[in-house]
């Protein structure tokens, strides 16, 4: 049997209706087309609940005949429970038995015949009651490292830790000093603060910033502080509790939420709760099993023997199913989450969201939403967060009532795989439909999009590493810039939340950690690029069709991505009331040759939103448009 005799395709709605994720209890059809040439006994739908692995069957029904295939469908309830349903289907002939599942366990779309049980298309079963909040899938954040954004007023020496090495020039690299283990024994700061963030409000505002997203601010030994020492007190060197709650006010008046990040699967070695070196006022885990801590850690042979996140000695794990731990965070009085919501602080950033578990995470998520259920949290995954395993388990992160978002990696990866030559456009088409169809909407428009992060190499950096090694420098740096613009430009018009790391819109450079956390280049921006992102600020603000329009994907060439956004009869894609309007986003990777494209459109004529003088008309439907090397754009019609 060949696979181009047989026909599924889980992102079209005539075999797989509706299409994506499915609420629990909901119908879902699916169809399946067969070449005629073959003598059928049966087709059979097997489908696999994931959370029991208990397999179904049921036989699908012939409904039409038409080109010489019939057509066989069936509809299955999904169930109560939200998880993850699989299906594939079986094909039994007079003379042989062939199944038809999807290509790879990546990929979803069309299938391919195979002679053994297949790889299953997914339905993400998800609880419908459970709605990311309106306004974040509407935001735009700006992503601080606090110690390299900016300082204010005179910078004091002493508050830094006693291991501390503190830069006298803002220009200098960032820098690890370590002993013969690789271990970290001096940490290098250069005194960014919160007051620094304060005053730099108007500029960040000018962005089209709704959300400012910061990297640790707690009390800790090292410059990225997720080794937290005091989870109720700001780190002395970036200010004090009250001027955390001025930046929560003063940012409020900017129209600007404040999102935190919350480590909580560890804690520093030298903070109150463990104590190491016996820096705190306190009796910790490390000094004694009569420690009101001793139970938050765990211990194979105390004190030195202990569970640490990635065997790093400095960052003890803690056991997350502790109740007196759980008081700690959530429930007590003076919790962790609750101290800091008196304070106006209700978004959070889970830093490595899948050693926490879910319980935890729900725990969160309900006092978060019982304070202000406008309050978002949101998981560092790097993976499909629908698919992905940790603690033994499928995680249930996007099936209602875990997290409200989570970092999209899988974005950036296909986007630098596009730049790198690993994906072409048909791939990358390919693969975010899948995502989109793996995610329930709600979820899909809520995910934090950025190119760079702390975490990861700058996006200049990673470009230039893809082009030429013989390439003229300048030609090179022409080149990226024009790569950088039409992947900010995707990142501010694709569903999603676009999340802008500080300095990128400045053209900072930098490679892994420590480079990609350089200070902010105060008066040596690349100012051309700081008006470019103000421009898409400007342009995500004011079109809400960027925001939560509907989205329609195209690949028109492996080199050309392309992607529609639009409101139609006043209503966007959550049933919101919008103003009516339809864009089209544009880019050509080759950064030698044009390509020319056609895309089937409305009828009328596009408007090029960078340079307005540009306008494309639409013949007979068909708009036909030369991209030349490298470029992008985003188009407007004209009403």
């Amino acid at each position: 049997m060949k696979s181009n005799d047989v026909y599924h395709n889980s992102f079209k709605s005539q075999y797989r209706e509706p299409f994506g994720a499915a609420p629990k209890g909901s119908n879902v059809t699916l169809t399946i087309d067969i070449h005629n040439r073959y003598r059928i006994s049966s087709v059979i739908l097997h489908y696999i609940l994931d959370n029991t692995d208990k397999e179904q069957t049921q036989e699908m029904d012939i409904y039409s005949e038409q080109h010489q295939f019939s057509g066989y469908e069936t509809t299955i309830t999904m169930p109560e429970e939200p998880q993850l349903v699989w299906y594939y289907f079986e094909i039994q002939l007079e003379d042989g038995t062939f199944f038809y599942g999807r290509r790879n366990i990546e990929e979803s779309g069309d299938g391919v015949v195979y002679d053994h049980v297949p790889p299953s298309w997914q339905i993400t079963v998800y609880d419908a009651a459970y709605e990311t909040p309106e306004w974040w899938k509407h935001g735009t954040i700006y992503q601080i490292f606090p110690d390299r954004f900016y300082a204010a007023g005179e910078r004091e020496l002493a508050k830094a830790p006693k291991t501390s090495l503190m830069h006298s020039h803002w220009e200098n690299d960032p820098i690890y000093i370590r002993d013969e283990n690789g271990a970290v024994v001096r940490w290098d700061f250069f005194a960014g603060n919160i007051q620094g963030i304060i005053e730099k409000l108007d500029y960040i505002a000018s962005l089209g910033v709704t959300v400012i997203y910061l990297n640790p601010l707690f009390e800790a030994e090292s410059n990225h502080r997720y080794d937290t020492g005091d989870y109720h007190t700001v780190d002395q060197l970036l200010g004090s509790n009250e001027d955390l709650a001025e930046l929560v006010q003063k940012a409020g008046e900017h129209g600007i939420e404040i999102m935190l990040d919350g480590v909580f699967n560890h804690t520093g070695s030298n903070s109150i709760y463990f104590n190491q070196r016996g820096q705190y006022d306190s009796i910790g885990a490390y000094q004694s099993k009569e420690s009101p801590y001793y139970s938050w850690y765990l211990f194979h042979n105390h004190p030195d023997e202990y569970e640490s996140w990635w065997g790093v000695g400095t960052l003890p794990t803690v056991n997350k199913d502790d109740e007196s731990y759980q008081n700690f965070l959530i429930h007590d009085e003076e919790s962790v989450l609750k101290f800091w919501q008196k304070h106006g602080l209700k978004h959070w950033r889970l830093d490595v969201a899948d050693e926490l578990t879910d319980d935890l995470i729900k725990q969160i998520y309900q006092q978060l939403k019982k304070e202000d259920e406008s309050s978002v949290l949101l998981g560092e995954v790097w993976e499909d967060a629908t698919t992905k395993i940790g603690h033994g388990k499928r995680r249930e992160y996007f099936l209602g009532g875990v997290l409200d978002s989570v970092m999209n990696y899988p974005l950036r990866g296909l986007m630098l795989a596009f730049m790198s030559g690993d994906a072409d456009a048909h791939d990358v088409e390919r693969r975010l439909l899948t995502l989109s169809e793996h995610y329930p909407k709600h979820y899909f428009y809520a995910l934090m999009n950025m190119l760079s992060s702390h975490d990861v190499e700058r996006i200049k950096t990673m470009l230039d590493q893809f082009l030429p090694g013989d390439m003229l420098a300048d030609d090179k740096a022409v080149i990226v810039d024009a790569q950088v613009k039409a992947l900010s430009l995707w990142l501010y018009t694709f569903p999603g939340v676009p999340s802008l790391y500080y300095g990128d819109e400045a053209g900072l450079t930098g490679g892994s950690d420590p480079d990609n956390r350089k200070p902010y280049p105060w008066g040596r921006e690349d100012d051309s690029l700081v008006e470019w992102y103000k421009m898409i600020g400007k342009w995500r603000r004011e079109h809400p069709a960027l925001r939560t329009g509907c989205w329609k994907s195209h690949s028109l060439h492996h080199d050309v991505y392309s992607f529609e956004r639009w409101i139609e009869n006043g209503v966007d894609n959550f049933g919101g009331s919008a103003s009516d309007e339809h864009m089209i986003y544009l880019y050509n990777r080759h950064i030698h040759e044009n390509r020319e494209v056609t895309l089937m459109v409305r009828k009328g004529k596009w408007q090029h939103m960078e340079n307005k003088k540009r306008v494309f008309k639409a013949k007979d439907g068909e708009l036909t448009i030369t991209l030349g090397p490298s470029e992008s754009m985003l188009l407007r019609h004209m009403h």
